[in-house]
């Protein structure tokens, strides 16, 4: 039978080999092999039938597995043991005690839980049991949801997995079938796993934010998943803040817990392997010992199995994984902008375990937030970073440059208060270890956090998100593109604010386009704003391809991918969305008169999508047909040919946008993100017309969904910019009222041509219309170049009494620029327009700018000068002003309706008269001003045209009536009398719908104008009601006249005579005759009342009846239903009085606009104009000349003048702005905010006062039970040193005094009176003779820690082998000896990657993967060998070999093989210690408490970023003096070498250390790559400057394989790689230095 040997590797972690079973004799402290046997027989344990299965069960049953012993080894059992309560179980029982109890398996359970199919026959208790050899996996019965009784019906997903299952196999559950959305934060959360207490104000405002942090940047939490310490602390804090929050983010906390240990767990299993939906779980009152309830307010549980059961820390390394993978995913911020993953470590109370937890996580880079205040290793974390400092050392790197590294100094106190903590929370066992750790968690300050709930602490009741946060962003200060994206990722725009756009920072801006491109796509309003006004230059960053890529990035399910889809399709795209579909999109929202500019530009035109994205080209022609003709459509021009216009790779580096604020603004508006809309609309130009432009888009947009909230959503949106353009135009009215009016009449170039009142008008923004600007420009309009103030008596009587015109009407002063003739600006315009499409027919079609003088000479500039108005310029401007047409065609119409009164009335006849003839011709003008009005539409095609002419109400009774009027007209002429009469009648209707047509001309009217609308939505209103009526009408008359005349017959008058008495009963007509009729005036004979002659009988039943039935009906009908018509009307004249102002305005400016249009001449005269026109559009045809559109509504002003405007427009629209977001802080809203949070942070304090006032205690009261670290009863250390400083200056100076007295004395310059001296109070003092003391004996604590650390092996038995996952067994400091016992011992076994590569510093051998038997004689140790060029020779002594593996002799280190080592055995090495005295500027040794100071050359190492001394490894074949100097060399010296002179000079300087050099230390190095079989040994030679003439002026450089070199002060508050500093305290002990 062959077996699967499992080898931990960070690369490969399922890295096998195989060799033939067998039981071979190894020692628990050598071999540790992870066996990993597939379950083949046991695969179908407990399996049912996947019938009926979801996807999540089925895809749980085929890729998640659990663990189970397959081999019960009986395991003794101690009756008396407390540790766990007996089980009792009759017939399978062992005597003890009097009791029986069931036998129990070295894995934990008993012999019951070991399945019949699994398990193998039991064993004794001396054989060995192993988690690798006596489990396997099999599928998991441990999965689905769980509700927890009691706590709610919310249910949580929960899974059994094996400990050894893949992490990919992981993410899949978490990602793909729990659905979890990917996390762009994971907060691991540590501490103590027991319940401990916590300050309730304290507690609060953690679990506040920690809940604040996790929802605003989408993070994932996990903890230990139990209901026990800091895992129940973070439950509580989804219970009271996260369950409970509005928030669209849920909370995601994951709990890791171990199987084996969570109670009642047989809760959650189901034999046939089918998962609970749901389990039912109970929290029971009592928990027993060594297992832990679920805690019911976690999100999701991975309950980690190795077969085992009450083994506390199996999810550890699992966790570690998990935590790993989760890391190396990317965050959802777009493909540019996206990172990894962070992590940050929440430490919050905690033990030992928790201090190994923050080493590892420094280690691995992780930043740390460290809650203090929470107890125990959180505090003492705390209190060891607020007391140390970190300290900048200057250091050389490779290229000669200086560079800053910040090294933890820790003072001899600090250290001291240290060890007391840590031995006063957790006892003498492993104190050095523990001390240890904590100075080495703090070695690189930048990821630690530390965040303080007390008052006038850097924390407060607001802070601990923002701590979280800026721990990570601390950990990549260097960085400062991954903390922007970080700060994208969580949305945290304070952050980004407070904590990378700094004064102190400088930012490049092009670093930041891709974060730009981000923010816009995920909709960072804040993070727009703050990159643009951090010099993000749109106009830099908007380019063609990027504008692509925000359109074609638009989520399938909104709205506007659906419609910019379906364009797509229709416009032939094959798979992007391209500016030309945008184009044609904005132009269906706004209305055809609207023409984008991406369907004019040529270069937008035709842009080939699919290159700029892609890179590859799909166009292997011009444009394709599909898309001319749409393009044809959108524009009202024919697409000529483009062949030659593909464009040339130049042309796809796309210049930058005239305006990127518009094309940024119209893309917001199409996603409907009205933020981020606002903050572009601010940014960019024309500020009216942008607001009406959106409020337009967005009222289309909600017409066209169906979604009832999204259709809301738009509305009120589309109402919020409608009020900003109203605002931004009355802030320009109140400013200057002319230049207002020029706004809204002013022709917009970037917007379609339009103006701001045509964008207003066709979006139905009657609102905007009403205002007061608005109705100025209305009024000037209609008046022409008539004063506004003539009354309308004068100008009708100039109209009947035209001679009257001269004296009586006003005219405008008339200034030289309106009176240029408009013939002569358009000729200019004409042509610069024919000179530049000449240069562009000879060089491309694209545009090209304007010549200076083209330019000069299309913006004249013109003096205003006003001056008299000739005779006929008056007629001219009175007859063509709106009103006096008006006047006309209203005096033309009433004479139109009279004469065809006449007619009718008196001249129509079978012979046809004058009259009639003019009639038919008058018709037929009015019939031709409504095709002009149709074609003269400022829309661009002919259904467009044809559309917005018939939605107009009036212009359908205009249609109709001239139907009408043909079809009396057809009839009048045709050679039949009964024609004739038939004629009359229709020309009659035909009369009243004229003089219907007539209310038209009342819209003018402020009174009759809203009425108007009234009856038309009172119309409406009936329309509705008369279907509800017509349901009771039909049924009573049908019921009525079946009653009276039963068995009638079918026809036509049948249904007259059914409808004709329940319709005429509403008018109160009841037909009582009809049905009391009695013979002899009526007959029951058909054939009577069949021909006519006598009125048929009504039944006798139905004089009776029918009265009855008649009575409801009139009830209902009279009553109840005119009632509620009344209701109806009353409700739509309250709203339609409401906004009569309004609606009057509206239809005001309708029907100025159609008369601004119309012909002066009146119908039937304006045939006439009609003739005329038609002539000239023959002539542009002909000519191929472009109309010249002269309107009043429309004025295409000088460039120059334009811009004025809109620069004035600008900076009064940025005032109002200014001025709204100003007051919107000063409301009373925000200032109730900010009063209840000051009352909340006042009370947070008051509280805190209160708590250490009861921590103090007072006279008379119980005494207070000392907490483990008391910052009240405990003076802290920087007050301490503080105090030590003065003192010691006070000393210094009563010593200066004492000694400057007695040489006055000696030099007779004082009295012949000896003043006193002063005493001296470092000698007499008492307090400073203990301070001296107290310093003496922290610092003998600081150096003899530096011995046991060395000589307890603490650098060999880190949990965390360096550069991989793998973590070693837990080794105590009592338990290092292998003279001591230690049974439960079980090492891990690693071997690097890189090591089983087999290089050629590294055995070829693989020792540890052999049979014991097989390695005898393999390698010989303990002498030299030949074979491999290595020294096998210990400088210890001889080493013991055990089968076949060499044993450490500094002791266990948790780990076997050789790790990342290439020898098994001892591996040799070289540290040289060059040093000299620290010397100041003047050159002069520098002094410390009376010893010399003394500085060494370090390294900074890359792998594990500490300093160490420059040595390596021997090579093969190397002497150990060699090593020395090629190792500094390359290591300190670097680049320096390759100088031909420097390296003579370096060689010389050299040779002489190394003759002078002395030995130090020859033995083990205590170094965290040592295994148990293989480990480092070291030489350490001090080489010593005493003069300071060799190695002062020593120059340093970092060489290829460290960061930086320099020199570095001899300190007992250093921390240095490996045993380093324990080699710098021999040197400085030897040489007497200050250490």
């Amino acid at each position: 039978m062959e077996k699967k040997v499992t080898r931990v590797s960070p690369a490969d972690p399922a890295d096998t080999i195989s060799y033939e079973m067998g039981t071979p004799k190894r020692n628990k402290s050598l071999v540790s092999l992870h066996f990993n046997e597939e379950a083949v027989d046991a695969q179908n344990v407990g399996a049912a039938p996947e019938v009926n299965m979801t996807f999540e069960q089925r895809w749980i049953r085929d890729n998640i597995k659990m663990r189970v012993c397959k081999k019960f080894v009986e395991k003794p059992v101690e009756v008396n043991s407390v540790s766990l309560p007996p089980i009792r179980s009759p017939g399978k029982s062992l005597q003890g005690a009097g009791t029986e109890i069931e036998a129990i398996c070295k894995c934990g359970y008993p012999r019951t839980a070991h399945t019949s199919l699994l398990s193998s026959p039991g064993a004794s208790g001396l054989e060995e049991w192993r988690v690798e050899t006596h489990t396997r996996a099999i599928r998991t019965n441990a999965f689905g949801t769980v509700e927890f009784l009691g706590f709610g019906e919310n249910e949580r997903n929960y899974v059994r997995v094996d400990v050894n299952t893949k992490m990919d196999v992981m993410m899949e559950l978490m990602m793909d079938v729990w659905g979890l959305e990917k996390p762009n934060l994971l907060i691991s959360v540590t501490g103590g796993a027991k319940n401990f207490t916590m300050k309730q104000k304290i507690k609060e405002e953690f679990r506040r934010g920690l809940m604040k942090v996790a929802r605003s940047t989408g993070a994932w939490i996990i903890t230990g998943g139990t209901n026990a310490g800091v895992m129940k602390h973070v439950g509580e804090a989804v219970r009271d803040y996260g369950l409970v929050s509005a928030s669209t983010n849920p909370i995601i906390v994951i709990g890791v817990a171990t199987w084996g240990c969570i109670q009642n767990k047989e809760d959650l299993t189901d034999p046939e392997c089918r998962g609970k939906w749901p389990a039912s779980y109970r929290l029971g009152k009592k928990q027993r010992i060594k297992e832990s309830f679920l805690d019911p307010n976690h999100t999701h549980f991975v309950l980690v199995d190795n077969g085992t059961q009450h083994q506390f820390g199996v999810e550890i390394p699992f966790r570690a994984r998990m935590e790993n993978s989760i890391a190396n995913m990317k965050t959802n911020t777009g493909k540019n902008a996206s990172v990894y993953v962070p992590v940050v470590l929440l430490v919050l109370e905690g033990g030992p375990g928790t201090l190994e937890t923050a080493h590892q996580a420094v280690a691995n880079n992780t930043p740390i937030v460290i809650v203090q205040g929470s107890g125990r290793a959180a505090d003492i974390l705390a209190f060891a970073y607020q007391n140390s400092s970190g300290e900048e050392i200057e250091a050389m790197d490779q290229e000669g440059k200086t560079k800053k590294i910040t090294q933890t100094i820790f003072d001899a106190s600090v250290e001291a208060e240290i060890r007391n903590q840590v031995e006063e929370n957790f006892g003498k066992k492993n104190l050095v270890s523990h001390c240890e750790m904590v100075k080495e968690t703090l070695k690189n300050r930048d990821l630690i956090t530390v965040f303080e709930f007390s008052i006038g602490g850097r924390g407060s009741s607001k802070d601990i998100d923002k701590a979280i946060l800026q721990a990570l962003l601390r950990a990549n200060k260097d960085q400062i593109f991954d903390q922007l994206k970080l700060a994208l990722a969580w949305n945290r725009i304070d952050i980004a604010k407070s904590e990378i756009f700094t004064d102190d920072r400088f930012i490049q801006t092009n670093m930041l386009f891709e974060i730009m491109q981000s923010a816009l796509i995920l909709n960072r309003v804040g993070f727009v704003e703050l990159l643009m006004d951090n010099g993000v230059n749109l106009k830099d960053f908007l380019t063609k391809k990027r504008l692509l890529k925000l359109y074609n990035q638009i989520n399938k399910n909104t709205q506007l991918y659906q419609m910019l889809d379906k364009i797509r399709r229709k416009n032939g795209n094959a798979k992007y969305i391209s500016l030309v579909d945008v184009g044609c999109l904005i132009q269906d929202l706004i209305g055809d008169f609207y023409t984008p500019w991406y369907l004019l530009d040529p270069k937008v035109r035709d842009l080939d999508v699919e290159y700029l994205l892609d890179g590859v080209s799909a166009k292997c022609m011009g444009m394709p047909g599909i898309k001319k003709g749409i393009l044809s459509m959108a524009t009202g021009k024919k697409q000529e040919s483009m062949d030659n216009d593909l464009l040339t790779s130049d042309e796809y580096q796309v210049p930058d946008f005239d305006n990127p604020f518009q094309e940024l603004f119209l893309w917001a508006v199409l996603l409907n993100r009205q933020e981020m809309a606002k903050i572009l609309w601010k940014g960019g130009k024309d500020a009216t017309a942008a607001a009406l432009v959106a409020s337009g888009m967005l009222s289309s947009l909600a017409r066209e969904t169906d979604d009832t909230e999204l259709a809301k959503k738009l509305k009120a949106n589309s109402l919020e910019f409608s009020d900003l353009a109203i605002a931004v135009l009355n802030e320009c009215y109140d400013v200057e009222e002319k230049k207002a009016q020029n706004l809204l009449i002013r022709e917009l170039e970037h917007w379609g041509a339009a103006t701001c009142v045509l964008l207003a008008v066709e979006s139905n923004n009657k609102k905007f219309i009403s205002q007061t600007a608005c109705q100025t420009l209305l009024n000037n309009v209609w008046m022409g170049h008539l004063s506004l103030d003539n009354q309308m008596l004068q100008l009708l009587l100039c109209v009947f009494v035209p001679p009257l015109i001269l004296p009586v009407i006003k005219f405008k002063e008339e200034t030289d620029t309106d009176a240029m003739s408009e013939k002569n600006f358009e000729q200019r315009v004409t042509t610069i327009k024919a000179k530049k499409r000449k240069l562009e027919k000879q060089k491309t079609l694209n545009s090209i700018p304007v010549s200076k003088e083209d330019k000069e000479e299309s913006q004249v500039e013109f003096e205003s000068k006003p001056f008299a108005l000739s005779f006929w310029k008056k007629l001219y401007y009175f007859y063509t002003a709106p009103v006096v047409i008006f006047a006309h065609n209203v005096l033309s119409y009433v004479i139109f309706l009279g004469l065809y009164s006449y007619i009718l009335l008196v001249k129509f006849s079978s012979e046809v008269s004058v009259e009639e003839i003019i009639l038919i011709i008058w018709v037929f003008s009015i019939f031709a001003e409504e095709v002009r009005q149709m074609v003269s539409s400022s829309t661009k095609t002919f259904n467009t045209k044809l559309h917005s002419y018939i939605t107009d109400p009036w212009n359908i009774v205009d249609v109709v009536t001239i139907i009408m009027f043909i079809v009396g007209i057809i009839l009048r002429f045709l050679p039949y009398s009964s024609t004739l009469e038939a004629a009359r009648c229709v020309m009659a209707l035909n009369l009243v719908i004229f003089f219907f047509r007539i209310l038209h001309i009342f819209s003018v009217h402020k009174q009759l104008g809203p009425k108007l609308v009234m009856i038309g939505r009172m119309l409406m209103d009936l329309l509705y009601f008369i279907i509800i009526l017509m349901v009771f009408v039909v049924s009573y008359s049908i019921a009525a006249h079946s009653v009276m005349f039963p068995n009638s017959e079918l026809s036509f008058v049948l249904v007259y005579n059914v409808m004709r008495m329940g319709y005429w009963n509403l008018y109160g007509e009841l037909f009582l005759e009809d049905i009391e009729m009695e013979e002899p005036d009526c007959t029951f004979e058909s054939d009577l009342y069949s021909n006519g002659t006598f009125p048929r009988c009504p039944t006798p039943v139905s004089r009776y009846a029918v009265p009855i039935l008649m009575g409801f009906y009139v009830l209902f009908s009279n009553i109840l239903l005119l009632n509620l018509l009344i209701a109806m009307f009353s409700y739509t004249f309250e709203i339609t009085q409401k906004d009569t102002d309004s609606i009057w305005k509206f239809m005001r400016f309708n029907t100025i606009r159609e008369y601004c249009d119309r012909t002066p001449l009146p119908a039937p005269f304006c045939l006439i104009s009609h003739i005329y026109l038609l002539l000239q559009l023959f002539c542009r045809k002909c000519c191929k000349r472009r109309k010249n559109q002269i309107n009043s509504m429309i004025t295409r002003f000088p460039a120059d003048k334009a811009r004025e405007l809109v620069q004035w427009e600008n900076m009064i629209a940025d005032a109002y702005m200014n001025r709204l977001e100003h007051e919107e802080k000063k409301n009373i809203q925000n200032r109730i905010i900010n009063t209840q949070e000051s009352i909340h942070e006042l009370f947070f304090k008051l509280d805190e006062l209160q708590d250490i006032q009861t921590t103090s205690g007072a006279p008379g009261a119980p005494p207070i039970i000392k907490a483990p670290i008391n910052p009240v009863v405990r003076m802290p250390p920087q007050m301490d040193k503080r105090l030590l400083a003065l003192e010691d200056q006070m000393q210094q100076s009563t010593v200066a005094l004492n000694w400057i007295m007695r040489n006055l004395q000696e030099q007779q310059k004082s009295s012949a009176k000896v003043p006193p001296l002063m005493e001296d109070k470092k000698e007499n003092g008492r307090h400073g003779k203990h301070s001296k003391q107290k310093k003496e004996k922290d610092k003998a604590l600081v150096k003899s820690t530096v011995e046991e650390r060395k000589r307890l092996n603490y650098k060999s038995r880190i949990p965390r082998y360096p550069q991989s996952m793998v973590n070693r067994f837990p080794v105590p400091d009592d338990k290092v000896a292998w003279e001591i016992s230690f049974p439960e011992y079980d090492p891990v076994v690693y071997e690097a990657p890189e090591v089983k590569s087999h290089p050629y510093w590294a055995d070829t051998i693989d020792l540890i993967y052999m049979k014991p038997a097989d390695r005898i004689g393999k390698i010989n140790f303990n002498e030299y060998d030949k074979k491999n060029l290595c020294d096998r020779k210990s400088y210890w002594g001889t080493y013991e070999v055990r089968d076949g593996l060499p044993l450490n002799p500094a002791g266990r280190t948790g780990i076997i093989g050789r790790g990342l080592l290439g020898r098994y055995g001892p591996n040799h090495c070289g540290d040289p210690i060059v040093t000299r005295w620290k010397r100041n500027d003047k050159g002069e040794v520098v002094m410390k408490e009376g010893k010399k100071v003394l500085e060494f050359v370090a390294i900074f190492r890359k792998d594990n970023d500490l300093w160490s001394i420059p040595g390596g490894m021997c090579e093969p074949g190397q002497k150990v003096s060699q090593c020395l100097k090629a190792e500094f060399t390359e290591e300190a010296l670097g680049t320096l070498i390759n100088d031909q002179t420097m390296k003579d000079k370096i060689n010389k300087d050299l040779q002489y250390m190394l003759d002078h050099g002395e030995e130090i230390y020859k033995g083990i190095c205590d170094d965290p790559r040592n295994t148990d079989n293989a480990w480092l040994e070291t030489l350490v030679f001090s080489y010593h400057d005493d003069t300071g003439k060799v190695l002062h002026p020593f120059l340093l450089r970092a060489g290829e394989t460290v960061e930086a070199a320099t020199w570095l002060e001899v300190s007992s508050s250093l921390i240095l790689h490996s045993s380093h500093l324990y080699y710098v305290k021999l040197v400085a002990d030897k040489l007497n230095a200050y250490y």
